[in-house]
């Protein structure tokens, strides 16, 4: 079963109006078929619409049309449905009045950082397991991108109402952090290295990583010899700097982290399940598991999988048998987990399929509870991305690129102090770059461009988030005084009421977003929202308005502002107060 099948089964309600138009049509129809009541795509078709009469049509071998006017007539509507409708060709228009929408004003008002959570009946506890990065190497493009998508994971799920363990599993060991350590002995450590900030001695790190690579033939013997003794533990001058090597790298992951929002709840080291992977796989033999040419295999055609080794002739488990330690090593740190769900790239798909079915073998407590999400690349120019020679883009490059094209285009804005337009630009560039990558289908490739992620105009993070500083600007200038208890018979124009509308429609869109795992749900709702109000905004004075008109507007100018942060935080998104 697929996670989001999981999800959707909670007993959530994601729109009580549709739940009730949906219980009064069942109870004048004499029939069990299946219909929706739903959201129009179109306003103009009304609030709410329901297909009642088409999928009655077949069964009573009659005009659909007639069937929706004959329910419209006997529907018994809620006080809050001004009034029903049959269409051509037989959809059910529903129409809700006014003052349920001024209620909802209140609502978002009362709610404030709450509006859109939900809560479960029962308190439940998943785990997700994003970045992965390893040390010993540069933090890669791939490793932004999974940071990012990992962390508006956790922000829906968390809204969802589940208790999330931000959990990270990096490589600290493998033919990488021997390369890596021979490369910096190779090179020598300057003598004031440890004075160096973090990204400087990791950009150090990472070179003598690229230059191991490049020379690992000549030096293939002296390089698997510091690779056995860190498997093995032994104390040598490698062994040594190898350890040195491994703190910096994490010292670095972590600021990276920071810088990006996210703060682990907790790592597990690859070293940490090395042991307990071959103790896997030896007993396992001959049963799940069996030899082949030296090595020990999972045979993954039988169960319509791909073929992995398990244990090589070396007598080293592989990534596949350490990640299944991973798994039994989770549930019993956390023997209350519910779920698990890690976010890796596509092209581990195979990989995870073969995991999750081997210990659902292994152990019935995995049985649904063991789930794989996929991202595709992050496109340099349109091309994939590789660390395996080191020569590849590297995550700081690209965050660094953001930030220097922010800073270009906020000193076109305004004339900001030096400190002011840095701490800006930083907020804008991670709006933008956030924005871009939460916006695609997780599946799809994204392509890598500053110049028009970075944009405060069209569909980004910098836009959205400059609707937000625009109704922040408002409230300001008006005072937290002004804003009054909005009547509800308050008449509304056609852009005010659209911003409402849509307004009202947040709590929807974060149920979906929570129960597909679909971030980009929460972008689209977003970019809409400030598309409305920034048309409300160029149609209805706000300070210079009516008394009346003044109360709706600062209110409506309000809610906006709190729903556009409620939404960017599901990103991971900061707010800032000016651009």
């Amino acid at each position: 079963m697929k996670i989001q099948d999981i999800l959707k089964k909670e007993n959530i309600s994601d729109d009580p109006i549709k739940e009730l138009l949906h219980q009064e049509i069942s109870k004048i129809i004499d029939s069990e078929i299946d219909f929706v009541v739903e959201r129009p795509a179109e306003e103009s078709h009304g609030d709410y619409a329901t297909n009642v009469a088409m999928a009655l049509a077949g069964v009573l071998k009659q005009n659909p049309l007639e069937i929706a006017q004959d329910i419209a007539k006997k529907i018994d509507l809620p006080n809050f449905i001004e009034h029903s409708e049959a269409v051509a060709p037989g959809f059910i228009n529903f129409k809700i009045k006014k003052d349920y929408y001024i209620s909802e004003l209140k609502n978002i008002l009362d709610q404030s950082t709450d509006y859109g959570k939900f809560e479960l009946p029962q308190k439940k506890k998943i785990m997700v397991e994003f970045g992965q990065p390893n040390t010993h190497k540069a933090f890669t493009v791939g490793h932004i991108k999974g940071v990012i998508s990992g962390l508006a994971v956790c922000e829906l799920l968390e809204n969802f109402g589940y208790e999330v363990i931000k959990t990270n599993y990096y490589g600290d060991i493998g033919m990488h952090t021997a390369k890596s350590t021979w490369g910096v002995m190779q090179k020598g450590l300057p003598e004031d290295f440890e004075d160096w900030d973090k990204h400087k001695r990791m950009e150090f790190i990472a070179d003598a990583y690229v230059y191991a690579t490049e020379n690992y033939e000549a030096n293939e013997e002296a390089i698997r010899k510091i690779n056995i003794d860190i498997y093995k533990k032994n104390k040598t001058k490698a062994t040594e700097l190898y350890e040195k090597i491994k703190q910096w790298s994490l010292e670095h992951q972590k600021a990276l982290f920071a810088e990006l929002g996210v703060v682990y709840d907790k790592q597990y080291p690859e070293s940490q399940v090395y042991e307990r992977a071959k103790k896997i796989v030896e007993e396992n033999k001959n049963n799940i598991f069996v030899k082949s040419q030296g090595a020990v295999i999972y045979d993954g055609e039988k169960d319509g999988l791909t073929t992995w080794v398990v244990l090589t002739s070396e007598n080293n488990p592989t990534y596949l048998a350490k990640d299944l330690a991973l798994g039994f090593q989770k549930f019993e740190d956390y023997p209350n987990l519910d779920l698990n769900l890690t976010l890796t790239g596509v092209e581990q798909d195979d990989h995870f399929k073969a995991v999750i079915k081997i210990l659902e073998t292994l152990d019935d407590k995995f049985k649904d509870k063991y789930h794989h999400i996929s991202f595709g690349w992050l496109l340099m120019d349109g091309k994939k991305t590789s660390s395996r020679s080191g020569k590849n883009i590297k995550g700081t490059d690209i965050i660094e690129e953001s930030f220097k094209v922010a800073q270009t285009k906020i000193a076109e804005l305004k004339d900001y102090d030096e400190e002011k337009k840095k701490e800006i630009s930083r907020v804008v560039a991670l709006a933008g770059l956030k924005f871009l990558i939460l916006s695609h289908d997780f599946n799809k490739d994204v392509n890598y461009d500053p110049e028009k992620f970075v944009d405060f105009e069209g569909y980004s993070g910098p836009y959205v988030l400059y609707a937000y500083v625009r109704a922040q600007a408002i409230l300001k200038k008006a005072g937290e005084s002004e804003i009054k208890e909005v009547e509800i018979s308050q008449n509304m124009n056609e852009w005010e009421l659209s911003l409402l509308k849509w307004l009202a429609r947040y709590p929807q869109y974060t149920y979906k977003a929570g129960t597909e795992i679909s971030p980009h749900t929460i972008c689209n709702y977003l970019y809409e929202l400030a598309q409305r109000f920034n048309s409300f905004y160029a149609h209805c004075p706000v300070i210079n308005a009516s008394d009346e008109e003044k109360s709706l507007r600062l209110s409506l100018s309000k809610t906006t502002a709190q729903v556009l942060k409620n939404g960017l935080g599901l990103l991971g998104i900061e707010t800032i107060e000016e651009m």
